[in-house]
């Protein structure tokens, strides 16, 4: 398992990388029932290349917390985080402790 620095800071890339997802997605505009996405997972592992399936809104509702990722189900570090919501699509993890902090600060304002 990495270490709390280099989980959360592997989190942070990938949430960097869907956060530009979401903006394309925007750009698109409204569509007429609420479509799935294909967001990149952001689990603490760097070789991760899976993708998670969630509507935009659904995305939105993760980030209104910066120490909550989206992950798919298998890729949840216990060291590091804790599950907060789990559907069969994706899990939501918020980071605690170092990797919290550290998500917390890397956090755009």
């Amino acid at each position: 398992m990495p270490s709390a620095a280099r989980a959360a800071k592997n989190e942070s890339l990938f949430r960097e990388v869907n956060e530009r997802i979401l903006e394309l997605e925007d750009a698109f505009g409204p569509t007429p029932q609420p479509a799935l996405a294909g967001f990149v997972c952001e689990c603490s592992q760097i070789d991760c290349t899976s993708k998670v399936e969630m509507t935009t809104d659904e995305y939105r509702d993760v980030r209104t917390r910066p120490v909550q990722f989206v992950v798919v189900p298998g890729h949840v570090d216990p060291d590091h985080e804790r599950v907060v919501f789990r559907t069969d699509r994706f899990v939501v993890v918020e980071k605690f402790g170092a990797a919290g902090e550290i998500a917390a600060d890397e956090a755009p304002e």
